[in-house]
């Protein structure tokens, strides 16, 4: 049943966060870290949670707090394994006022608590209609196949990122450099050191030095607009528009 669940709130976290990341760029974006509709970091935190809050669900100060900190802790520890294991800071919260470490900040874990109410008190209920009524039909097969499902993408995912950071990093090299290029040229003015895209919208760059990112590549840079890689100062957003230029590039020389 717990397996149930996991998928279920890593699906409704899918929801959350892709359909945010979609209004902010007026556009559908997969903003998970896997390629299937689950953000696992939120199926962990429910049901841990869920699991958690049983003896004082009835207390909304104490649920309140309890998943505030709870979810802050996992938020935090999930932060820093995938910032050492793939080498890049993959959300920031720096800017945002009472943060630590930009991993985690205070009006982010109050918004996980008052999110948490709402799910226990009106999503809960609803989810676990649907759970039930899914291990009625299915019953431990339902599972299996899910957990297979997740595996299957959780391996096919990693095996692209593993190379991700390293791709990126050459990305956000090759900007800098062309940058610097341009701020070189006699005839070079900050104006056109800040249009560096140009160059290879138009051409003039071939554009050879730069790495082929694949789908998986491209969607986690589209899915995380505030990804810090390590090596570069350049930003996830320059980096983003050359892959997609080039993209483009190589779509139309075919």
């Amino acid at each position: 049943m717990w397996v149930l669940y996991f998928f279920a709130y890593a699906f409704v976290g899918w929801l959350w966060e892709s359909g945010y990341v979609s209004v902010r760029k007026r556009k559908w974006t997969n903003s998970g870290f896997l390629n299937g509709p689950a953000i696992p970091v939120y199926g962990f935190s429910m049901i841990a949670v869920l699991a958690a809050i049983r003896p004082f669900e009835n207390n909304l100060i104490a649920v309140y707090f309890a998943s505030a900190i709870m979810i802050t802790l996992i938020e935090y520890v999930t932060s820093w394994l995938m910032e050492v294991f793939f080498h890049a800071r993959w959300w920031d919260y720096s800017k945002v006022p009472l943060n630590l470490n930009g991993r985690v900040a205070l009006p982010i874990s109050a918004f996980w608590g008052v999110g948490v109410l709402v799910i226990v008190k009106v999503i809960h209920p609803l989810v676990s209609r649907a759970v039930l009524h899914l291990a009625a039909l299915h019953g431990i097969f339902g599972a299996i196949v899910l957990l297979v499902l997740f595996a299957f993408d959780f391996g096919f995912t990693l095996a692209n990122v593993l190379a991700f950071g390293a791709a990126t990093k050459r990305i956000g090299d090759v900007i800098e450099d062309k940058k610097q290029e341009l701020r070189e040229r006699s005839d070079a003015t900050l104006e056109s050191a800040k249009n560096w895209l140009d160059t290879y919208r138009t051409g003039q760059d071939t554009g050879e030095k730069v790495p082929r990112l694949n789908y998986v590549q491209r969607r986690l840079l589209h899915g995380f607009p505030n990804l810090k890689v390590h090596g570069t100062d350049t930003s996830a957003k320059e980096i983003t528009a050359l892959a997609d230029v080039m993209k483009r590039r190589r779509k139309q020389d075919k």
